[in-house]
Formats: C-alpha cells, sequence, structure tokens
C-alpha cells in the first residue's frame, strides 16, 4: 500500500455463544453471504432459512455499517470527491508530470501520478470487502460483486483507477434489480465506455469493440445466434455514445445539442 491509501482495520465479530448450526444450513449461509458470521448465524437459528433469505433478497434492507467501518469508508477520497472530480484532478496531475522538462523529475512526478491512481483503487476494492464483511444486507454484497465481474472492466487501461470504485457503486445500486437496470448502467457509465472503446465509435470510424462485448459477453452469449452484420450495426447505435467530464457541453453541431442526455 502507498502512502495516503486507505487500508482495512478491524477484527471480526467473535463467535455467538449458544448458536449452534447444522453442517448443512452452516454450508448454506456460507454460501448465502460472504461468509458465516456470528450476527448471520444467530438471524438464520432465529428465521430459519425461507425468512432469511427472503429479508436478503429484499433490496429495501438496510445494508448498515457499524459506525467505526463506516467512519473509515466516509474518509476515503473516492467517498468524499465525485467521480468527474477525481476523473478531472488526475488528469490534470498528469498533463501536469508530462509537461515537466526535467526528464528526473519528470519520472518522478508521472509515477506519483499512477500511485495516486492505484489509491483510489485500493481504497474501492478496501470498501467493496469491508462491505462483504461487516454489511447485514450480506446477498446484495455477493451480487455486487457477481455483476461487477459479469459487467467487468479492467482498471490499468488508461485512467480506469479512478472510476472503478463509482462504477461498482452504479451496479450496486441495481444488484437485486432488473438485469435491464444493471445493463444500462454499465451502457452509460464511462468506465465501460473507456474500457470498450466507445468513446471513440463514431460516424465514419466506427469501433466495435464495446457492440461486440454487449452481445457476446453482456447479453446474448457467444451462441447467441446474432452475426457479424448485428455488431456492425449495434456499433452504428452506439456510435456517440461516449465520455464527456469536462462539465461542459459536448462540441458538436447546435441541431444535434438537444439530443444530448
Amino acid at each position: 500500500w502507498f502512502a495516503g491509501c486507505a487500508t482495512l482495520g478491524g477484527d471480526a465479530a467473535p463467535p455467538a455463544d449458544g448458536v449452534v448450526l447444522s453442517a448443512a444450513d452452516l454450508a448454506w449461509l456460507n454460501r448465502v453471504t460472504w461468509g458465516a458470521s456470528a450476527s448471520a448465524a444467530a438471524q438464520l437459528s432465529r428465521q430459519g432459512r425461507d425468512r432469511f433469505l427472503a429479508r436478503q433478497l429484499d433490496a429495501r434492507t438496510p445494508g448498515t455499517l457499524p459506525a467505526a467501518v463506516q467512519a473509515q469508508i466516509g474518509e476515503m477520497r473516492i467517498s468524499r470527491t465525485p467521480m468527474d472530480t477525481l476523473v478531472l484532478e488526475m488528469e490534470q496531475q498528469r498533463k501536469a508530470a508530462d509537461g515537466i522538462a526535467d526528464d528526473e523529475q519528470k519520472k518522478l512526478a508521472q509515477q506519483a501520478y499512477q500511485q495516486e491512481l492505484t489509491c483510489l483503487a485500493r481504497e474501492a476494492g478496501a470498501r467493496m470487502v469491508l462491505r462483504a464483511v461487516y454489511s447485514p444486507a450480506q446477498l446484495r454484497e455477493q451480487m455486487a460483486w457477481f455483476w461487477f465481474n459479469h459487467f467487468n472492466v479492467h482498471q490499468y487501461k488508461h485512467n480506469l483507477r479512478a472510476m472503478v470504485g463509482d462504477y461498482e457503486e452504479a451496479l450496486r445500486t441495481h444488484a437485486l434489480g432488473r438485469f435491464r437496470d444493471l445493463l444500462g448502467a454499465s451502457a452509460l457509465h464511462p468506465a465501460m465506455l473507456r474500457y470498450l472503446d466507445n468513446e471513440a465509435n463514431a460516424a465514419n470510424r466506427i469501433n466495435e469493440n464495446y457492440a461486440r462485448e454487449l452481445l457476446e459477453l453482456h447479453t446474448l452469449g457467444v451462441e447467441g445466434g446474432y452475426a457479424q452484420t448485428d455488431v456492425q450495426e449495434l456499433a452504428r447505435v452506439l456510435t456517440g455514445l461516449g465520455v464527456n467530464l469536462s462539465g461542459q457541453p459536448p462540441q458538436m453541431r447546435p441541431q444535434l445539442l438537444s439530443l444530448v442526455v
């Protein structure tokens, strides 16, 4: 870990006295949650599997964290700073580093930039682990990770390390909801659009990368019955769906600005 990066802290809750689960219930609890905790074991013992699972499947179930854990998450830079601001700050740091004339100083500044990006990604990882360990909404955390894996992005491409925490949050919001909403959250997030190059997809210079993965990995599957023509046409549909985190309107013909959402 680099200086200034978030670290995990605190011990897991001690086992609860008097709670004895059968081997089958313990195995079931370990699958539904990120690991059988004392509180989850006690809850399962009181409620039984059906009621326990119903509460876990209810998106309204609060994921209230212990105060110390929530305070730790609240101190993270990714929690205190909106993603677009983070990206702009990191881009300014990158440009400043690239503009240094002295080679040795330039190298150090570029290394500092990379370390800051890595800190942001590690904060996102630490936040995910803290929630997985301490959140009572365990199934939501399981599904948030499942969908993050399904709609995966590679954090080391470009500046995605500044986006990955917000991207995970966007998917977590819909983790127990409709697939359509998850797909939309992924399709409209800068992390996905940058990772699969749709920000470079424009009329007369089509980039098929995101369209292909949208069909092959995110929805229909490799044996889904689509053809190369479908990939090309979907890429045409997706032209202009890109990334603009500047806070300024995109540069385009005035008659098209009314179409920007």
